[in-house]
């Protein structure tokens, strides 16, 4: 059984390959797989983690395509419903002139991914992991929604560690408000949220630290981090909080550079918690030192994603994160 439960959505990136192109004005695109929580689960793979993907694919060419990917990366998908009644989620997304990446649209109707529903969740493999980690797309309307407050309450009752990236995308809410007050009431359920600086702004108001430190308190999040792009990660927690700095490398593009992020830190923690019975309680006593080191990591694997086009094709394994991080020491040091 797998260690790790990815929750949500899988997906078609079509990536413009004109840099500064609006979609209106794009003609050239490449196909990539994607969708964060399924870039979660390949991400964990690639760093030597077990983890299944729960969600729906469809029957069409574009599905069967991406729940190959999932197998060949060993990904468990006994779990990734098969559905014939739905398509493929297409995602657009153009890269602005300074190299950032913009999500310009999203297919919302008929989508096999909405269509999740409590019954196609095995209790068993709950029984047998140590995280759930999910995010807010599939908490936008049921059957999907339902699904995911039922994956929650079955990753409650078996002792796993909650990881939430709300991942928001405003454009498939019906309101902003909506996707906020969505967000905000499924906090308190998470042991880890990641979030960046937009959201974090988009959630409180603010960019400052501070005020993710209140959201933390009021939320009673045992873990917050907020990314920062190239400038590495914030987080904050029960022992206090610190930013850990970033990488510099040549970059192409950030598509799943996020999620990246998150398999790092997901794998960090295993390592730690695994085993342990309480594991919220476990997270809330790691020392600062710690978690620094896993954040590192995690900045680590990120930075490599942006050096690739892509969210899958980008994810580096163990061993390049390895050399990469040895070859940062070596350039620290001479």
């Amino acid at each position: 059984m797998s260690d790790v439960l990815c929750l949500g959505e899988i997906l078609v990136d079509w990536v413009c390959t004109e840099l500064g192109s609006e979609l209106n004005d794009a003609r050239s695109f490449t196909k990539a797989p994607g969708g964060a929580p399924a870039n979660v689960a390949v991400g964990l793979a690639r760093q030597g983690v077990s983890a299944a993907f729960l969600g729906r694919v469809s029957t069409d060419e574009f599905g069967q395509w991406l729940k190959k990917i999932l197998e060949q990366e060993g990904i468990d998908t006994s779990g990734t419903i098969v559905d014939a009644e739905a398509q493929t989620r297409m995602a657009y997304v153009v890269t602005m002139s300074n190299g950032d990446r913009k999500l310009a649209e999203f297919s919302k109707v008929s989508v096999a991914d909405s269509r999740l529903t409590p019954d196609d969740l095995s209790e068993k493999q709950f029984a047998n992991a140590s995280i759930l980690h999910f995010g807010s797309i599939s908490a936008i309307a049921d059957p999907a929604k339902l699904a995911t407050q039922t994956a929650i309450e079955l990753a409650t009752k078996h002792n796993l560690l909650l990881s939430y990236d709300p991942n928001v995308r405003i454009g498939l809410w019906p309101t902003p408000e909506r996707c906020r007050n969505t967000i905000l009431s499924t906090l308190k359920s998470a042991d880890l949220v990641k979030i960046n600086f937009d959201e974090l702004e988009f959630l409180t108001g603010s960019r400052d630290f501070e005020a993710a430190e209140k959201l933390r308190q009021e939320q009673e999040i045992p873990l917050l981090i907020i990314t920062l792009d190239s400038d590495g990660a914030f987080f904050a927690c029960q022992q206090g909080s610190k930013t850990v700095g970033g990488f510099k490398v040549n970059f192409v593009e950030a598509t799943g550079a996020g999620d990246g992020f998150v398999s790092g830190i997901l794998t960090g923690l295993l390592a730690e918690l695994k085993g342990t019975t309480d594991k919220r309680n476990a997270l809330k006593n790691l020392s600062i030192e710690k978690i620094s080191e896993i954040v590192r990591r995690a900045n680590a694997i990120g930075a490599l994603a942006c050096t690739k086009p892509g969210a899958i094709p980008a994810l580096p394994s163990a061993g390049e994160v390895k050399q990469f991080l040895e070859q940062m020491a070596a350039q620290a040091s001479s």
